[in-house]
Parts: structure tokens; sequence; C-alpha cells
């Protein structure tokens, strides 16, 4: 299930989008938001997997939301100016919709918001590519322009992707997006232990090296755990 938050200060094209989106197999629209601080909270409360997005918003714009945003979401902006598609692909946009959105074009964005099903990554190497079993993946981090891949298999590889291109790749569940540098596979959980200034270590069942979380990477971790 994708899980999506439309922001967009008009309610009409939130209604608009909302049945768009609801029509769509597998996508669920976990709210909406017409400013910037409520969707601030929208992002804190649902961690989403995906954003559509306005430019300009009641008190802001879309930019200025994603200032300082700790979510590895996805990002899709939907806006009736063409003016900003290279900003918004700066910001690492997955896609850049023209108001009105047409339901075809949304199924394009869509497929290319969807997690990866074949059940592996393909990875670029120096003689040739290598597919690695994502569902054998315990951490995955960011590290400038690339993200490190952390697993019993493998100890330490890195991608040349950025985090939040990757992120749409992985499932959730058991892949939970903890922030904008961490995502780690819930599955490979056993042991969380509590640490001064509200910390969390993570221990994993597989033998790959405890992580420890700061306190809103570990709120959002114990909010997505059953």
């Amino acid at each position: 299930m994708l899980r999506v938050l439309i922001i967009d200060d008009e309610a009409p094209a939130r209604r608009y989008l909302r049945r768009l989106l609801e029509a769509a197999p597998a996508v669920q629209v976990e709210g909406e938001a017409s400013s910037v601080d409520q969707a601030r909270r929208l992002i804190r409360d649902h961690n989403p997997d995906a954003i559509f997005l306005d430019i300009e918003l009641a008190c802001g714009t879309g930019f200025d939301l994603l200032e300082g945003q700790d979510s590895a979401a996805s990002v899709v902006f939907v806006t009736a100016h063409d003016g900003y598609a290279a900003r918004a692909f700066d910001v690492e946009a997955v896609d850049y919709l023209l108001k009105p959105v047409s339901p075809d074009r949304l199924a394009q964005t869509l497929a290319r918001l969807r997690p990866n099903t074949n059940g592996y990554l393909s990875m670029r190497t120096r003689t040739g590519t290598r597919l690695i079993k994502v569902q054998e993946l315990t951490i995955v981090q960011a590290q400038g322009d690339y993200v490190r891949l952390c697993s019993a298999a493998y100890a330490n590889e890195l991608m040349h992707i950025t985090l939040k291109r990757l992120a749409a790749q992985l499932p959730f569940p058991p892949f939970c997006a903890l922030s904008r540098s961490v995502i780690i596979n819930l599955e490979h959980i056993s042991h969380l232990e509590q640490r001064p200034g509200a910390q969390t270590e993570v221990s994993f069942n597989n033998g790959v090296d405890p992580i420890l979380l700061g306190r809103v990477a570990s709120l959002r971790l114990r909010r997505a755990l059953p």
C-alpha cells in the first residue's frame, strides 16, 4: 500500500486529486493540508511514503515545507505553474504534474512511486551489475550521493543513488524510513535499548552492527512497530 498526503491550499484541487488517488489501486490517502504548518504536522504524524505537493500554499510554499524537513517521503509537485520544474528536480522531486492532472498521467507517477516488486535491487559495479535481494537488507543509510547497504550478506556496499530515490523501491512494511538518512528493515530488529538523551540503540537478529537513533527517529520507529 502506497501511503500519501495531499498538500494544497485549494479545497477543490485537494478533492479532485483525492478522487484520482483513491480510484488508483493500492493507494491510501492519509490526510490533507493547506498550509506549511499543517503539512509539517501531518508528515510528522503519518511518516508517508509520498507527498503530493502544491507550490503555492497558505502562508508559504512547497519549497518552504521541504527546507529542513527530516522525512524520506518522495515528493511529487502538483501545480498550475510550469516555471518551477528545474527547482523541483533540484530537491529530488519524483515528478512534476501540471493541473489539471489526468488519470493517465497520474498513473505514470504512481508507477514511479511504487515499491520494488521483483525482489532485487540492481547495482552497477566496475565489473558489471549486481543483484541484491531486497529482503536481506537490514539498514539503508545515506552517505552523500550514495547509500550504504548493510545486511548479513552485504556488509558495507555503496550504491550510487540518493536515499529518497531508493526509498521508493523498498516496500513498507517491512522497510521504515526513520529520517532522511536512515531506513531499516523492521523484520530484522531483535532488541531496542533506551540510551541517554531519548536515543535508542537498535540491535538486529542477523549479526549486523547495532545502530543508534536520535529522538525523532526513535519515536518514528516505536510508532511503526506493532
